[in-house]
């Protein structure tokens, strides 16, 4: 089942991202949704497969948000959708070959880095984020 606060979280840092990116570039990116899955994966768990279906919601809902502002800035703009994408579409032969490079393009990274972000937690050393994660035996004086 989803937990949806992880993935307002990662939405959350998905848009301050995507806006210092766009701020510095004028372009949007994949690096908002893939930081943002991160932390998504990273906050639900130390399970690599909760964290990369969570990277994939948060990539879904920022998706929602994201699309439909970079199709009205390009065409008010004249700028290209998403940055890599327009090296990449005159490559393509068909309008099915594109499309699915599109959602492979914007889904698996996003699936990757959730559960990167879960394998990451699962290696932290430290216990800043979740006390319950560190098992210390304590050690009686005599």
């Amino acid at each position: 089942m989803t937990q949806w606060r992880p993935v307002v979280a990662g939405v959350c840092l998905a848009a301050c991202t995507e806006a210092l990116v766009f701020s510095m570039t004028g372009q949007f990116t994949l690096v908002g949704g893939v930081t943002g899955s991160a932390l998504a994966g990273y906050t639900v768990g130390t399970d690599p497969a909760d964290g990369g279906w969570h990277g994939l919601m948060a990539g879904v809902v920022w998706g929602c948000v994201l699309m439909p502002v970079s199709v009205l800035l390009t065409f008010l703009n004249r700028t290209p959708i998403l940055f890599p994408f327009q090296y990449l579409i005159p490559l393509f032969e068909s309008p099915g070959e594109l499309t699915t490079a599109l959602m492979l393009a914007l889904s698996l990274p996003n699936v990757a880095s959730g559960a990167l972000g879960s394998l990451g937690r699962r290696d932290a050393q430290g216990t800043w984020f979740d006390p319950s994660m560190a098992e210390a035996d304590t050690v009686d004086d005599a």
